[in-house]
C-alpha cells in the first residue's frame, strides 16, 4: 500500500501548506482510512506551528499535524482483524508517510496508520465523534484526582479542554464549579456558577475554598496566582501543553499542594470515551463552532487559534 496524498503539512515554522504527501503501509497491520473530517486541536498545534517544545521529542520539519480524524477503512494489511474495508473508524494518529515526521500526521484525505492507531465505530460516522479524543483525555485527568459532589472545582481555562471538564464534571454530579476565563462567551457555555475574567475578580472571600484546582491554559506560573484560593493540601491538576514548566515553589509551599500531571491517554480512555458520546450523557453539539472545507486551512486555522468564540474547528476534507 504506497501512494500518495494530500495533506496539510508544517514545512516550517508559522509555514502551513496543502500538498502531496507520499505513504508506504506495507506492514501486515498496516491500514489506509480515508478521511471524512479531522479538527484542530489549538493548545498543541499552536506550539507545533512556533517551533516551541511541547515534549522530548525535537521537531524536524517538515511535520504533519492532526490527531482527531473519523474516515472509512480503505484498505488493510493481511494481519489486520479488528477492521475491514469499509468500516467507519476514529483515527489519532497517521504513522506511514514518507519525507515527512508524522508528529500525529491525521491532517490529510487520506491516513496510512496501522491498526492500534484506530478506534472501530461499528456505525456510520457522527460528527460527535471528533470528540473522542478529548474526552478520553478527560477521563485520564479525572481518573487522577478523587472525584465527591461536595468538592469544590476551580477551572483555569474554558477551552475545549475546560469545556469538557464541565461538562464531565457536572455529569458526575459536581455543582460547586468556578471558572477562570477571558472570554465571557466560553463562560456561558460551561456549567460554571462564578466565572471570573481574571484572578483579582475572585475576591477575598473565595480564598481557601477550592479542593481541587484544574488548570488547562498552558500558562503554569497560574499555579502560584490562585494558591490562595485552594485549601491547604489541595489538589492542583495540570492538563495544559507547557512551553515553560516551572514555577516558584516557595510561592506555594505554605499550602502544601499536590501537584497532578496528566497528558497519556490508554486505549480504554478511547473506549469509555466512545460509550459516553454514544449514550449522549454529554452535551457535545457546542463545541462544533466551526466547519471549514479543506480548500479553506488557512482560514480554518486562523479562527481556531486567534478566534475567541471558537472552541472545536473541524477540517472537511469531502
Amino acid at each position: 500500500m504506497q501512494g500518495e496524498a494530500q495533506a496539510l503539512v508544517l514545512i516550517k515554522a508559522n509555514k502551513l501548506k496543502l500538498q502531496t504527501v507520499k505513504y508506504a503501509a506495507d506492514g501486515p497491520r498496516d491500514i489506509l482510512v480515508r478521511t471524512i473530517a479531522s479538527t484542530i486541536t489549538p493548545g498543541l498545534d499552536r506550539l507545533l506551528l512556533t517551533n516551541k517544545p511541547v515534549s522530548n521529542k525535537v521537531l524536524a520539519y517538515p511535520v504533519m499535524p492532526g490527531s482527531e480524524t473519523i474516515g472509512q477503512v480503505m484498505h488493510t494489511g493481511p494481519a489486520v482483524t479488528s477492521v475491514k474495508k469499509g468500516d467507519f473508524v476514529y483515527a489519532f494518529k497517521g504513522d506511514c508517510w514518507v519525507g515527512v515526521d508524522p508528529y500525529y500526521g491525521c491532517h490529510a484525505e487520506v491516513v496510512p496508520t496501522s491498526e492500534e492507531n484506530v478506534l472501530p465505530l461499528g456505525r456510520e460516522p457522527i460528527h460527535r465523534d471528533l470528540l473522542t479524543g478529548l474526552v478520553s483525555y478527560v477521563l485520564s485527568a479525572m481518573e487522577k484526582v478523587a472525584l465527591d459532589p461536595s468538592m469544590r472545582v476551580l477551572l483555569l481555562g474554558l477551552g475545549s479542554v475546560g469545556l469538557m471538564v464541565s461538562e464531565y464534571l457536572h455529569y458526575r454530579g459536581i455543582r460547586h464549579v468556578d471558572a477562570l476565563e477571558v472570554f465571557p462567551l466560553r463562560g456561558q457555555l460551561s456549567h460554571a456558577e462564578n466565572i471570573g475574567i481574571d484572578i483579582v475578580d475572585f475576591t477575598g472571600d473565595f480564598n481557601d475554598r477550592y479542593d481541587l484546582v484544574i488548570e488547562t491554559t498552558g500558562r503554569i506560573l497560574m499555579v502560584e496566582k490562585v494558591m490562595r484560593l485552594l485549601k491547604p493540601k489541595g489538589k492542583v491538576l495540570l492538563m495544559g501543553s507547557y512551553e515553560v514548566l516551572g514555577y516558584d515553589y516557595r510561592l506555594i509551599q505554605h499550602k502544601e499542594p499536590v501537584i497532578v500531571c496528566s497528558s497519556l491517554t490508554d486505549r480504554r480512555h478511547l473506549v469509555e470515551a466512545k460509550e459516553l458520546l454514544e449514550r449522549e450523557v454529554l452535551e457535545t453539539e457546542k463545541f462544533f463552532t466551526n466547519v471549514f472545507p479543506v480548500s479553506q486551512y488557512e482560514l480554518a486555522y486562523r479562527i481556531a487559534l486567534d478566534s475567541k468564540e471558537a472552541i472545536k474547528t473541524v477540517i472537511s476534507w469531502i
